[in-house]
């Protein structure tokens, strides 16, 4: 079994429940207010966190190689101090909130000035090596989206910078940074492949649109999802939007998510018991198909089996041929152990 990580000390990886993180990603379009909602729906949703995004566009984006992505981001940008009173917000409501750090400088800020108790490192960033030694460096809980990942290999190079910076609690989150994923690329087996690869907690980010694939994804054993939150899923603004649950939706992702997460294993050892109690209606028992007289050699033309499974079992019906009944057994009755 893989390592356990503690995110802010609620625990994550195999026999853990599912950590499940709403993405605030840019569908509050850098507006406070509705960053507040989207943790306010978080909280509705019993999510375990919501996490936001820390882009300097300035940073970030190079103005001359591509104006163009400059001005879709620039505006959504959520400035460090309404990230500080957003943090500020979900300690208040009582949700853990987080950020995603795109920039050396969002990194400081995170670390130094807010004091984050874990980072998120976005698909973006995770083939950025120096990027990834100085989250490590910060010795606190990564979890690392890996969607611009074609190979274990290249997993492996990344999660090497992490360790060399000095983290050895690490999420691996499964993803693909296509908006949206078709589903015949989606290769949900690298979950597994993860699972094999490393001792670490893996997961899943969903940039799908409907949350069933994050429901196969918890079954066949992610321990962490993420998926984004948007208000409305025609919003053209970002490509977040049409892969988002609403937050309607997202209640509804989050308890199949636990359902889900529950029929995995029988945590409790209370499956064998209910089964038992199951067998007293559900299973067979051995009855006589005729009257018999105590006294009477039992013939195999004599029984048959019917519910309920309180008597004996079906299997005990070559035991009792050829013994004596002692008592009168009136048709269709339960054989017991002392009529024969």
């Amino acid at each position: 079994m893989s390592k356990k990580v503690s995110l802010n000390g609620r625990m994550v990886g195999e026999g853990e429940p599912v950590y499940i993180i709403a993405e605030g990603g840019l569908t509050n379009w850098g507006q406070l207010d509705l960053a507040k909602k989207q943790a306010d729906a978080a909280l509705v949703a019993k999510c375990d966190s919501v996490k936001y995004q820390a882009q300097t566009t300035e940073a970030l984006v190079s103005k001359v190689a591509s104006p163009y992505w400059y001005d879709r981001l620039k505006y959504k940008e959520l400035p460090h101090d309404q990230l500080r009173e957003l943090m500020e917000y979900c300690k208040e409501i009582g949700i853990q909130g987080f950020i995603t750090a795109h920039t050396e400088v969002d990194l400081e800020f995170l670390d130094k000035d807010l004091n984050i108790p874990f980072h998120k490192i976005g698909s973006g960033e995770s083939l950025n090596f120096e990027f990834l030694e100085k989250v490590g460096a910060c010795k606190k809980p990564v979890i690392m989206s890996l969607g611009l990942h074609v190979s274990i290999d290249e997993v492996k190079e990344s999660v090497a910078a992490l360790e060399r910076g000095g983290t050895r609690d690490i999420v691996l989150m499964h993803c693909n940074t296509i908006y949206p994923t078709p589903w015949e690329i989606m290769d949900l087996s690298i979950i597994q492949k993860l699972k094999e690869t490393f001792d670490y907690p893996i997961g899943y980010s969903d940039h799908t649109p409907g949350w069933h694939i994050p429901l196969a994804a918890v079954a066949l054993g992610a321990t962490v999802i993420e998926k984004h939150l948007s208000f409305d899923l025609t919003d053209e603004r970002s490509f977040d939007s049409a892969v988002s649950c609403t937050p309607e939706t997202l209640i509804t992702m989050v308890e199949q998510l636990r359902q889900v997460d529950a029929a995995r294993f029988d945590r409790k050892g209370e499956r064998p018991n209910a089964i038992l109690k199951g067998r007293e209606w559900a299973r067979q028992s051995i009855v006589a198909t005729t009257n018999i007289a105590k006294g009477t050699e039992i013939t195999r033309e004599m029984l048959t089996v019917k519910r309920p499974g309180t008597g004996l079992p079906p299997e005990k019906v070559a035991d009792i041929v050829g013994k004596t009944a002692t008592r009168n057994i009136g048709e269709d009755e339960l054989i017991l152990e002392s009529d024969f």
